[in-house]
């Protein structure tokens, strides 16, 4: 009886246990018009920048919520706009931010804190060279 007892009890606690750690990739696609001259970018977190051929920006944001998640949180939180980019454009230049420090930590009223990484890998056009840190100019035609 006693051992009946302690594999419920356990089938009980097993799910309290597992933390799974719950992963989702974003992509994000910015046009780069033929007068942007200049794109600069603002990140606070995993970058990792490539050059592709194509005439437009791709923000690939992988995030992680580790412990206590679920991918219907993670989901709310993408559909909510909590790792939208805003892109601000002017006449030769492009401007990308991404930072996700005042956005505050995430909470759950039940399991508490939900820590998060998030990286970005981004895309730039192959006709931009890098010049200062953060900073990529549109290569002179020749």
């Amino acid at each position: 009886m006693l051992k009946k007892l302690f594999l419920a009890c356990s089938i009980l606690v097993l799910p309290l246990l597992i933390h799974a750690q719950i992963k989702r990739t974003v992509h994000e696609v910015i046009p780069v018009s033929d007068t942007i001259q200049t794109i600069t970018c603002e990140f606070y977190d995993s970058l990792k920048v490539q050059c592709w051929p194509s005439n437009s920006i791709m923000l690939e944001i992988t995030i992680v919520h580790k412990n206590y998640s679920t991918d219907s949180i993670l989901k709310g939180l993408i559909e909510q706009g909590r790792y939208r980019l805003d892109p601000v454009k002017s006449e030769d230049r492009l401007h990308i931010k991404f930072d996700l420090r005042n956005r505050g930590i995430l909470n759950t009223l039940t399991s508490g804190e939900i820590p998060e990484e998030v990286s970005v890998n981004i895309f730039i056009p192959e006709d931009f060279e890098e010049g200062a840190k953060g900073e990529w100019k549109r290569k002179k035609k020749s």
